[in-house]
């Protein structure tokens, strides 16, 4: 049905506009009201008569078609809407309106261009006519604003995106992040912010030709600098205000970290291109220091500023390369705030958790443990270590990543012997870390830490990170490790599971902790074996698949944290009275330093085929444990 047809229809119907129009008469005298029996009496003591109107009421309305039988009347009251039913198809058409504009099109996005460069152009006709007079403008920057807003319909249909750039609108959209009005610019990054989130580009499942349309937008957004007066507005913002304003550049902060966080998800290439243009590092590096609520905790943008950059330097290499010593130095600084206090609110804690992942990140390169060191990172992890607040256990972390030597480098065949892994690895900055530590008295809370030393508070903390076990199990394995044999700080490792004079009893303690744990992960990776062999018996899987779930799913288990306790027994019985009682608690839970052995070389392939870059992780037959220690 035309809908100007509906409304002609409608309004002759309504207006009685036709050929046969009836001419009214003159309006009746009262006389003639009383004599026609119209319920008009005198003095009001007379019955009155039945009225024209009761008979109306008491007839079918021929012209709307009552005919409900009843249906519209409940107790004599009605209850229909009077309507016929052209005029209730108007006022659907009305209602549903915004739902056909909101359909777009071809043609529907080229509408939305139009009406924003007339915004655009109308908004600085009056800017540039009336630069004082900001009544003069208003209402043309409102109308800039719906029109922005309207954009947002293409969330939907994110394959009209293209659109845009062939009607050459990307670059009104870039230079109106520029706008002095810092709302009209928060409105533009709040329309990439929409078209970059998952559920713009991932509808039931991720679409490859959506995402491809995103990526293909924010690359041709790039091309109009689009990154660089991104990064330009966010250093105009002033998020220290009290008034609204100082509301509204805090969300605009906000909105451009969710983008940058949308852009990882996204295409991590496009996010390095981002931070880039933003000079994003540094202003994050700037941000994270820096508080906007009373005392020194984190206000809301200073959490996120840090989540973000954990966030970057776990997803690309080449930020963590481009990192520099200052960003180190102003994370350690951040940490230290926390050396005596544990964070207040769930802000603070989020904040604490983003700044170690951060360092944990850096320190995980041989160039950002040689900046550790240098920062004197190892010292202030002992001194978190003393205290019994939560970064005490979270300084584990840092720990763990500090003493795990860089990934080796691909092997040729000539060099496939596990020494020359070792050597080719560059671990000597993890060497350093690990001789600084011991010679700082770390061990000493590291072993206080593995043997859940303390009362309430700390308890409590146990509990709530119980990864605790297996962060103190690598780190004492690595220091065992990096230490040469025969070393002073090798020798002071070896001292914590060894009768001394000095500590005649609590190398017994230390060593069945070590057993108990290795006994408990034990049972868990095979609990995962037999749940795995079980599985296998009712999927129909290559061989090769088969062998990587098992080995993946043994891992889930805690199969790393078993090796790295074996790595600890295999040390430590080197020593006769530690042996002997290792082997007693071992029989006791069905075990024996064979299991030891074998779970060992099955480590050692597993790294030797990581350095050769091959999947062969055969182990043959297992050697001794004094050999196999010179091979970790």
């Amino acid at each position: 049905m035309d809908i100007r047809d509906i409304f002609k229809e409608t309004v002759s119907t309504t207006l009685g506009v036709n050929k046969n129009k009836r001419k009214v008469g003159s309006a009746p005298s009262m006389r003639e009201l009383k004599e026609g029996g119209y319920g008009i009496v005198d003095g009001g003591n007379a019955p009155a008569k039945r009225t024209r109107a009761d008979e109306l009421d008491a007839e079918p309305d021929a012209e709307h078609g009552s005919d409900n039988n009843g249906d519209d009347e409940e107790g004599g009251r009605f209850f229909a809407d009077g309507l016929t039913t052209k005029e209730k198809d108007v006022i659907d058409w009305v209602d549903h309106a915004d739902a056909l504009e909101d359909a777009l099109d071809r043609t529907g996005v080229q509408r939305l261009v139009v009406r924003l460069e007339r915004a655009v152009s109308k908004n600085t006709a009056d800017r540039v006519s009336h630069p004082n007079e900001p009544e003069k403008f208003v209402e043309s920057e409102a109308e800039l604003d719906e029109a922005i807003q309207r954009l947002l319909l293409l969330a939907n249909d994110v394959q009209y995106l293209a659109v845009l750039e062939e009607l050459d609108a990307l670059p009104t959209l870039v230079g109106l992040v520029a706008h002095d009005n810092a709302d009209i610019a928060l409105d533009v990054i709040q329309l990439a912010v929409e078209l970059t989130a998952e559920d713009a580009w991932s509808h039931e499942g991720e679409s490859l030709e959506e995402r491809k349309a995103v990526v293909g937008f924010i690359s041709a957004m790039a091309r109009s600098e689009f990154f660089e007066v991104l990064g330009q507005n966010l250093r105009r913002l002033n998020e220290g205000g009290e008034s609204s304003e100082g509301e509204a550049d805090r969300q605009g902060v906000f909105q451009t970290l969710a983008l940058v966080e949308n852009l990882v998800s996204l295409d991590v290439s496009l996010a390095e291109q981002a931070v880039a243009g933003m000079g994003l590092l540094a202003w994050l590096q700037a941000r994270i220091v820096q508080s906007y609520t009373q005392g020194s905790a984190p206000d809301s943008n200073q959490q996120y500023a840090a989540e973000i950059m954990s966030i970057l330097l776990q997803t690309s290499t080449r930020l963590r390369e481009q990192t520099d010593s200052a960003l180190m130095d102003a994370l350690l600084r951040c940490l230290a705030k926390y050396r005596k206090h544990t964070p207040d609110d769930e802000i603070a804690m989020e904040y604490l958790e983003n700044i170690v992942d951060s360092i944990c990140m850096l320190v995980a390169t041989a160039r950002g443990k040689q900046t550790f060191l240098n920062f004197e990172g190892v010292e202030l992890l002992v001194l978190l270590q003393k205290q019994p607040q939560v970064a005490r256990l979270l300084s584990l972390k840092i720990l763990d990543y500090a003493l795990t030597p860089p990934p080796a480098e691909k092997l040729p065949p000539a060099e496939s012997s596990p020494s020359a892994a070792s050597s080719s690895s560059g671990d000597n900055e993890a060497r350093a870390i690990a001789k600084r530590y011991i010679d700082g008295l770390g061990l000493k809370y590291l072993f206080a830490i593995l043997m859940h030393h303390g009362k309430g508070g700390l308890q409590r903390l146990h509990k709530a990170h119980p990864d605790t076990d297996e962060r103190a199990v690598n780190c004492i394995a690595s220091l065992l490790r990096l230490t040469g044999h025969g070393t002073p700080p090798h020798w002071r490792v070896l001292a914590k599971f060894v009768p001394s004079p000095s500590d005649p009893s609590s190398w017994k303690s230390h060593v069945d902790r070590i057993v108990e744990l290795n006994v408990a992960y034990y049972e868990r990776v095979k609990d995962a074996e037999d749940r795995l062999d079980l599985a296998d018996d009712h999927d129909e899987v290559s061989t090769d698949e088969r062998i990587e779930e098992r080995y993946l799913g043994r891992m889930d288990a805690g199969l790393f944290t078993l090796q790295m306790t074996d790595i600890i027994i295999a040390f430590v019985s080197e020593e006769p009275q530690a042996k002997e009682r290792i082997e007693q608690r071992l029989r006791r839970k069905g075990r024996s330093l064979t299991y030891v052995q074998a779970e060992l070389a099955e480590y050692i392939a597993t790294r030797r085929a990581d350095a050769l870059g091959t999947a062969d992780t055969s182990h043959g037959r297992p050697h001794n444990l004094s050999s196999m220690l010179l091979q970790l």
